[in-house]
C-alpha cells in the first residue's frame, strides 16, 4: 500500500494540474490563419470620431473579448481604445470595454476584456474599435487581412478597404480537448520517467 500511495498523489497531481491548464481563452478567428502575415495591411492610427466596424458571428454561448492585432506609434502610451459590442439591427450597445496604449505591445494580438456576453451564440454582432488621445504619428494601429473573400467585410472610417480585422473572439471556460492533451503529455512523460527509471535500475 505504501508503494501505491506515491503514485497515487502522482495521478492526483497531475490530473490537477491538466484541470488549471484546461481553463484558457478559447478563441475563434475570423481570418485566414494560412495567409502569410506579411500580407497584413495596417489602417493608420484612428483619429477622433472614426471607427474600425468588424461584423462578425459569435461562436460560443459566452463571449469575454477580442484578440486584435495591433502595433504602436509614437507617443501611443497615452492613447485609449476602446471596443463596444453592438445588435446590427438595433445598434444598441451589448457590452464594452477600454484598453490603455500603454498595455499593448508592437505586432501582438492584443486581448480585448469586455464585459461578459452571453446567450449569442450563432448571433451576428457588430464589433466597433475606436481610439482617443491619439494624434498624427501617436497611437495604436490595427492591421487588417485584405483581399479576403468574407461575407462580413471590415469598415474603416465609414469605407470599406476590403478583406477582414486580424482578430478572434475570446470565451473563457473549461476546454476538454485542452486539458486532455495537457493529461496526455504529462503521463507520457511520467511513462517515460517510468520506463528510464526501469532501464537503468
Amino acid at each position: 500500500m505504501k508503494k501505491r500511495i506515491p503514485v497515487i498523489i502522482g495521478i492526483i497531481i497531475t490530473v490537477a494540474l491538466a484541470v488549471l491548464y484546461g481553463f484558457t481563452k478559447k478563441t475563434h478567428k475570423i481570418y485566414d490563419n494560412n495567409v502569410n502575415t506579411a500580407t497584413y495591411q495596417s489602417v493608420g492610427i484612428l483619429q477622433e470620431q472614426e471607427v474600425i466596424q468588424q461584423t462578425f458571428v459569435c461562436a460560443e454561448e459566452k463571449l469575454d473579448g477580442f484578440m486584435i492585432k495591433c502595433d504602436v506609434s509614437g507617443n501611443y502610451g497615452i492613447a485609449t481604445v476602446s471596443v463596444k459590442v453592438r445588435d446590427p439591427e438595433t445598434g444598441d450597445i451589448l457590452a464594452e470595454g477600454q484598453e490603455t496604449g500603454e498595455n499593448i505591445r508592437a505586432r501582438k494580438l492584443h486581448y480585448y476584456k469586455i464585459e461578459p456576453l452571453t446567450g449569442y451564440k450563432g448571433k451576428t454582432l457588430l464589433l466597433e474599435v475606436s481610439e482617443e488621445n491619439t494624434s498624427d504619428g501617436n497611437g495604436i494601429l490595427f492591421s487588417i487581412q485584405p483581399n479576403t473573400q468574407t461575407e462580413y467585410p471590415v469598415i474603416v472610417a465609414g469605407n470599406s478597404p476590403g478583406g477582414v480585422l486580424v482578430m478572434k473572439t475570446v470565451t473563457e471556460r473549461f476546454d476538454v480537448e485542452t486539458f486532455a492533451i495537457m493529461l496526455f503529455c504529462e503521463w507520457f512523460i511520467w511513462g517515460f520517467l517510468w520506463f528510464l527509471y526501469r532501464l537503468f535500475k
